[in-house]
């Protein structure tokens, strides 16, 4: 099911439908009784709601329509997206943001993040416990940043300075939380992990970005990011960035399990 269906399913339950009337014995009625000019009659306000949520369900499907065809999309030639994340390969990208240092959230250990998230958070075994812990919480289930510093096999990524970055969150209640803008020459891949959905994104630099749950302007949260990984895991999204290849990524990914 995708991210547009569930989100219609959940409308769907929220509709307040007022029970059937007795329509056969109405229509009885009016074709005995005397013609006599007709009224407007409005519904009763629990179906007024609902055909307001129905046409507020209708649009948000246009809306979805429109959002993932490329061809009525803006400049966009490829779109791919998973639990949490979208990725769009475009002909032409904003310009570049200047660097400036990560902003990863709170630092704390991991067992203080376990209590605070509302997810288990996953640890790769390959390369074990991380060098620092981060979360940020300004997103329902929070975000589990694990950085660990550049070592043989991971080397240091411009884009963070680190040898490997981890980030981890609820795709489920963030279903469009990450987003990715690549160019033609990046190379962007799906990919099967274990049965669950992943998608490998190579080369050329691509930006990454934040949309916010409160809606305000995510052009400020552009970076520029190296090469990441991006897997779905039950509920959870992860995602890992660093300069590394394709294979080591699939090996990290592969080692990652509760803390």
């Amino acid at each position: 099911m995708t991210e547009l269906e569930r989100s219609l399913v959940q409308l769907g339950r929220e509709l307040d439908y007022p029970p059937t009337p007795d329509l056969a014995a109405g229509v009885r009625a009016r074709l005995q009784a005397p013609r006599r000019r007709r009224l407007a009659v409005l519904p009763p306000a629990g179906l007024r709601r609902a055909l307001a949520l129905a046409l507020v369900a209708l649009l948000v499907l246009a809306g979805g329509v429109f959002a993932a065809v490329p061809s009525v999309r803006d400049a966009v030639l490829e779109f791919f997206g998973l639990q949490g994340a979208t990725v769009e390969r475009r002909e032409q990208l904003p310009a570049a943001p200047e660097p400036r240092p990560l902003q990863l959230g709170d630092p704390m250990t991991l067992d203080d993040a376990s209590r605070v998230l509302g997810f288990t958070p996953l640890v790769p075994a390959d390369p074990g416990r991380p060098d620092s812990v981060f979360v940020r919480r300004d997103i329902p289930g929070g975000e589990l940043s694990l950085a660990y510093r550049p070592r043989p096999g991971l080397p240091e990524a411009a884009s963070t300075g680190l040898g490997l970055l981890v980030s981890e969150f609820r795709g489920d209640l963030v279903p469009e939380y990450v987003g990715k803008l690549a160019p033609e020459t990046t190379r962007i891949e799906r990919l099967r992990l274990g049965g669950e959905r992943a998608i490998w994104i190579e080369g050329t630099p691509h930006l990454f970005f934040y949309r916010r749950p409160d809606g305000l302007d995510t052009q400020r949260d552009l970076r520029l990011a190296a090469n990441v990984l991006l897997l779905e895991r039950g509920d959870v999204l992860v995602r890992l960035e660093g300069g590394f290849g394709r294979e080591r990524a699939l090996e990290i990914a592969r080692s990652l399990g509760p803390s």
